[in-house]
């Protein structure tokens, strides 16, 4: 699987079939890319890393924890 996935990072980095091109909104490219999942593990791993919500929970806890004082 490791190998695969190995493999399939090469072709994507270079454009080479069946990942040619793309698109502005990576994570609907990968879910609409019409390939097999178990064939081309690269699918599914960035389906998933796509899939994850960025937020600034931690960031937000240590201002509110410093209770959002600001020096000049």
């Amino acid at each position: 699987m490791a190998s695969k996935l190995s493999d399939n990072l090469q072709a994507y980095n270079q454009s080479l079939t069946p990942f040619p091109g793309g698109q502005a909104d990576s994570l609907s490219w990968w879910k609409n890319l019409p390939i097999n999942s178990k064939i081309h593990p690269l699918k599914a791993f960035s389906k998933t890393i796509l899939s994850i919500v960025g937020h600034a929970g931690e960031v937000e806890r240590t201002f509110f924890d410093l209770g959002t004082t600001q020096s000049a």
